[in-house]
């Protein structure tokens, strides 16, 4: 049904759940070394960041179906 309306949430979807895959490594990694605020800051980074490639990926493809369509 998202597809119809021209929503890409399965990608959404997918980037968040690589996020939530990714945060056991900062876990690991970050908090031994820098401690659990730190920690916190660089999951929400990733988020952010994870996001927004989504959106560019998003974004390419909506502009690359409307070229394709014309």
């Amino acid at each position: 049904m998202l597809k119809r309306l021209g929503y890409h949430s399965d990608e959404m979807v997918l980037a968040f759940v690589v996020w939530l895959c990714s945060l056991p490594l900062v876990g690991l990694v970050v908090i031994p070394f820098f401690g659990p605020q730190v920690a916190g800051v660089v999951a929400v980074m990733l988020l952010f960041v994870v996001m927004a490639v989504c959106w560019g990926m998003c974004t390419w493809k909506v502009f690359k179906g409307r070229d394709n369509s014309s």
